[in-house]
């Protein structure tokens, strides 16, 4: 759980909604250029920046007045928004950047009319060993160009992260002992949503385009009935601090239609979108990984990777693992293997990673890790579903993903109806992958299965005692920092860890 290294490029595309106090943000390659802004009242729509690996979703907003463009992590898992003050000690020093990425976007206060200072007690940290300190601040936070005002951010001044965050969690779990209204929470207290919700569109690996839907949901986006399950309180607190829920069953169903059931227990799993791979407990991990023939490099001394042979990626999809929550009438998300097998060795042995010595030649590293008291959900598993985060009602809907849509269709999220029943298109859509710039094959394919499961539980597990989490990543080849430094220009090294209070 260290760093990942994720090429960038500087190609976006927009991509317009429309609905009743519903905020669009699409995900496309990332760029230092800030994005066109479009309004369309009561609904607005900007771009935003998925990274060439899928190690995380980066949204270009605005803060401060005049706007000072800011590149920010999309984070499920947190709830704080914090920058990268200009002055900040990683965007001083060639040593961290050489070692973390150079700083992608800062923020400079004092060009700011609307910036005042909260108080110096801004802290995070991740359970990676990484995180920021520096100030509380408020300013104007434009994203989609909807403007929020007063918006209480954190102002990283010492970090060893490459970029800040937006996190989109609950207000409870702000890193502030003295907790204040996040960005959720004013979405809906300025009247710019009507109920604190949004839907997460990912698309696939090699799309370059995502959306994120502030308030509303969009049915184009999704296959067949959009089933809800209770998000789960904190085990220990009671109260709601991450979206939980419960994975009731995991199955794996391989090209000769042999199903196998990874099924043990029903586990507490966080959906979260600042996690690239996802963490399952160690034992059914361990079981996953045996079945692939995949080795375990992520121990202290380790690369931080799980190896596997690139020759599965020639199922074109047609080995899938089957996720199901809330029991055997609950969603059910189907993820073709080839968004669990990543293609990027072959980057990290060009700027100095030495693999160890493996039973196979073509080798990629594997999107699943073990975990021991904390399960996340991260962008392999969340690719290949359509979820809609309800804050205020305490639930979550999901559908399998309608990958490669081009058609939108939006529906308004109220705080009295809570998420709508609704049904989204028949099938997968045909569409032509387009790669950008890793090779691969189109998940594809119909998102309907069938499977068992167990009972659902009625609390989250927590880590650490907290029962948060925060922005997490695939980790870093851990080689010497000299071999980054050289390619430091092209690669970025982004990540965090689990939030720790």
């Amino acid at each position: 759980m260290r760093f990942v290294i994720a090429l960038l490029t500087a190609s976006v595309a927009a991509l317009g909604a429309s609905a009743q106090r519903v905020l669009s943000v699409s995900f496309g390659k990332h760029n230092s250029k800030p994005p066109s802004l479009r309004r369309r009242s009561p609904t607005y729509s900007q771009e935003l920046n998925n990274n060439l690996t899928g190690g995380g979703y980066y949204a270009d907003v605005f803060v401060g007045t005049p706007p000072q463009p800011v590149s920010l992590v999309l984070d499920t898992g947190s709830s704080d928004v914090w920058v990268l003050d200009n002055n900040a000690n990683i965007c001083r020093s060639a040593k961290l950047q050489a070692y973390f990425g150079y700083c992608i976007s800062t923020y400079n206060p004092s060009k700011s009319s609307t910036y005042s200072l909260v108080g110096d007690s801004f802290s995070i940290q991740y359970v990676d060993g990484s995180g920021a300190t520096g100030d509380y601040i408020k300013d104007t936070f434009t994203v989609g160009g909807a403007n929020i005002t007063n918006l209480q951010m954190g102002l990283a001044e010492n970090t060893n992260i490459n970029s800040g965050l937006l996190g989109v969690g609950f207000p409870a779990n702000v890193a502030s002992d003295e907790k204040y209204p996040n960005i959720m929470a004013l979405f809906e207290e300025q009247d710019l949503i009507a109920t604190q919700a949004y839907s997460l569109y990912l698309d696939d690996l090699y799309a370059e385009t995502g959306t994120i839907l502030f308030g509303g949901l969009d049915t184009e986006k999704f296959i067949g009935e959009l089933k809800v399950v209770p998000i789960l309180p904190d085990a220990e607190t009671k109260n709601y601090t991450s979206f939980s829920v419960a994975l009731s069953s995991l199955t794996m169903t391989a090209d000769n239609g042999t199903v196998t059931n990874f099924t043990q227990a029903v586990i507490p799993a966080i959906l979260d979108s600042g996690t690239t791979l996802s963490y399952l407990p160690t034992s059914m991990a361990n079981q996953i990984l045996a079945a692939f023939g995949a080795v375990d490099d992520t121990s202290s001394d380790g690369t931080g990777l799980v190896y596997v042979n690139c020759d599965y990626l020639s199922d074109n999809g047609n080995l899938t693992f089957d996720f199901q929550f809330g029991g055997s009438d609950g969603p059910l998300i189907r993820v073709p293997i080839d968004e669990l097998i990543l293609d990027n060795v072959k980057g990290y042995v060009e700027i100095g990673l030495v693999v160890p010595d493996l039973p196979f030649n073509n080798v990629c590293s594997f999107g699943i890790q073990g975990s021991s008291g904390l399960y996340l959900l991260g962008d392999t598993f969340l690719r290949s579903a359509y979820v809609v985060y309800d804050l205020s009602n305490r639930q979550i809907a999901l559908a399998p993903a309608n990958l490669n849509s081009t058609r939108s269709n939006i529906v308004e999220i109220t705080k009295e109806s809570g998420i709508p029943d609704v049904t989204g298109v028949v099938s997968q859509v045909s569409a032509e992958q387009t790669a950008t710039g890793l090779p691969g094959t189109d998940a594809g394919g119909s998102f309907t299965a069938t499977a068992t499961a167990a009972t659902t539980p009625t609390t989250a597990g927590s880590a650490e005692g907290s029962g948060n989490s925060g922005i997490k990543s695939v980790a870093v080849p851990s080689w010497e920092t000299t071999a980054v430094a050289a390619l430091a220009g092209v690669f970025s090294l982004v990540g965090a860890g689990v939030f720790m209070l």
